[in-house]
């Protein structure tokens, strides 16, 4: 094939032409390539073809048979045994025996669509894909068993695949696992053709938020970062869909919100909208956790009510200065004097229900700034009637009036039931108004720094825990300032290998906290996507690949620093890549390729 230059004109036909000539020629290259790869003390090395016998021995086929579970992540916990035979094949021709269902059925076309560029025609091994799940219907919650196990036995060039789980979730991980056990490069594709693996994860949550007021997100994007959890096994999208600064959230029944709040008529989720992400998210073994943040961090979209003859259902709405009313621009919290407030409450939590299905709902509860409702004369007025204090104590007293409030409404919005209900740490999770939370109600998602006392008090007087301290799992740390100059405030930058070490274990042990019956209240961990300065275009790069690091840490809880998983992590961000996940780039291919040597030495 020839490449025309002529018309020095290279637009969308030259690209598609340049691609021809590269799918044609791919193959060839290989056959006529310097450098092979050999397997080494566990190590892939490349080496001159003539070191493997005039043969190339692709790094895909040498990953495979090289070091068991090297293309492996998260690592599993159990026992694993995979040996060094490897088979090609094409994935497209891999016959699914027993999805019993159009949930697993869907789930094994997402696994086949991973392969869909490497259709070699060539001869291939025929492999026979067998489920059995006790429970393919089963909802995703803190009690689901995500075990799984993974068989592959060949014989006479056929292989049989067995992928076993109580549940759908856990056979959905089997199907992830396999899919790093093939390996592909140019057209073709490896398995390893002699496999058991016995896992399960060793924290029921694990995911990252997204905060999609700060900045709009398209569903595209937010699907690719589904597709990067999914792919890394883990099973929580905590979306943090609405805050002061816009309300892109639909209700149906109170779509003022969205009129007053939305930053265009175009940024705006509708139910349609939310359920495809639900489902999408479903299929592939995540939850989808909304939050609507309250009574702080309430302001664009609450503006209405005065109009609508409801009062003012917000107040301190883009006060200025604003940091005497709130953390950050713009301000607003919930007007708590106001009782049409908890009617309009219930509403959004009804709407939301019909929207997102699953079992967690996350109500916010951080950053009250008592400032705020102690200079708006409507809130100081109703406290006076009370005869509640303008005190921090009657400020917490008053707070605690609307959670109590807005939890009857929730259950109300719910047909009479809770969900698992998450809330972040914040004054009320002090020591001194940890009273006011039932730890058999509430689960603390805990944002304070490692070092802070709420952490063993927390789990002490019995809350369930989601770790996101902000100086390991904050992923918008390390960037300039955006008001002001400098860094921003919870600087320096979070590198993966910070992530990959927040052991809870050892944290709580820092505390003092040593009884492994404490340790078990830790029930999981997120990153936290902040949008400040984060986009539409740019957000995956600081998700991934930090959020696969939280991946192995919540999933295998590996006893081993972060130095013996870079070369798995380095291998599978590039896999991912190839899937269409572009995180930030690791280190450069060479180093990819030269597996082990691209580390300090400590000389």
């Amino acid at each position: 094939a020839v490449v025309s230059t002529q018309s020095g004109h290279y637009g969308r036909g030259y690209k598609m032409r340049v691609l021809l000539v590269l799918l044609v020629v791919g193959p060839a290259l290989a056959e006529s390539y310097a450098w092979s790869w050999k397997c080494e003390d566990s190590v892939c090395l490349k080496v001159p073809v003539a070191e493997t016998n005039g043969a190339y021995i692709p790094l895909a086929k040498c990953r495979l048979s090289c070091l068991p579970g090297g293309t492996l992540w998260p690592y599993p916990t159990g026992s694993v045994h995979i040996g060094p035979q490897v088979i090609s094949l094409n994935v497209n021709n891999i016959r699914i025996d027993s999805a019993r269902n159009a949930r697993t059925q869907k789930a094994a076309d997402v696994f086949k669509g991973y392969f869909h560029n490497y259709t070699s025609p060539g001869a291939s091994s025929q492999v026979t894909l067998q489920f059995q799940i006790s429970d393919e219907g089963s909802e995703l919650n803190l009690k689901t068993d995500e075990s799984y196990r993974l068989f592959v036995q060949t014989h006479n060039g056929n292989s049989m695949v067995v992928i076993t789980a109580m549940t759908f979730q856990g056979g959905r991980h089997g199907l992830e696992t396999l899919s790093q056990l093939i390996q592909c490069e140019s057209d073709t594709c490896y398995m390893a053709a002699d496999v058991l693996i016995d896992d399960a994860p060793k924290y029921p949550w694990r995911g990252v938020l997204l905060d999609t007021s700060r900045n709009f997100f398209s569903l595209d994007t937010i699907t690719t970062i589904i597709d990067g959890l999914s792919a890394s096994k883990l099973n929580t999208f905590h979306w943090h869909i609405t805050d002061t600064h816009s309300f892109p959230f639909h209700s149906k029944r109170r779509p003022k919100m969205t009129e007053w709040g939305a930053y265009t008529s175009d940024q705006i989720y509708t139910e349609q909208d939310i359920q495809y992400v639900v489902e999408y998210a479903d299929v592939r073994g995540v939850r989808v956790v909304p939050e609507l943040d309250a009574p702080a961090h309430s302001g664009n979209g609450y503006q209405w009510g005065e109009e609508e003859g409801l009062g003012k259902l917000a107040v301190c709405v883009n006060k200025d200065p604003w940091e005497k009313y709130c953390v950050e621009p713009p301000c607003g919290q919930m007007n708590l004097a106001n009782p049409n407030l908890y009617d309009v409450v219930e509403d959004i939590y009804r709407d939301m229900m019909d929207s997102f299905t699953g079992s967690a709902f996350h109500i916010g509860g951080d950053e009250v700034n008592f400032n705020c409702w102690n200079t708006t004369t409507e809130i100081t007025d109703y406290m006076n009637q009370k005869n509640i204090p303008r005190t921090e104590d009657g400020f917490m007293e008053l707070w605690n009036e609307y959670q109590e409030k807005a939890l009857a409404r929730f259950r109300t919005a719910n047909g009479g039931k809770l969900k698992d209900m998450v809330l972040w740490t914040s004054h009320m999770t002090e020591p001194k108004y940890l009273h006011y939370l039932d730890p058999n109600i509430y689960t603390v998602q805990y944002w304070e720094s490692a070092n802070n006392h709420q952490l063993p008090n927390l789990v002490q007087q019995g809350f369930q825990v989601i770790m996101s301290n902000y100086d390991d799992l904050y992923l918008d740390c390390g960037f300039g300032a955006w008001v002001g100059e400098g860094n921003n405030w919870c600087s320096p930058y979070k590198g993966w290998q910070k992530i990959y070490m927040n052991d809870p274990k050892r944290i709580l042990t820092e505390h003092g906290v040593t009884d492994p019956a404490l340790w078990s209240k830790i029930v999981g961990g997120e990153t936290a996507m902040w949008t400040e300065q984060a986009g539409d275009k740019n957000a995956l790069f600081k998700i991934f690949p930090r959020t696969y690091a939280l991946a192995e840490r919540y999933w295998s809880d590996p006893t081993t620093g972060w130095f013996a998983a870079e070369p798995r992590l380095v291998y599978f961000n590039s896999i991912m890549e190839k899937r269409g996940v572009f995180g930030n780039t690791m280190k450069p291919e060479w180093c990819v390729q030269s597996q082990g040597i691209c580390k300090l030495n400590n000389l």
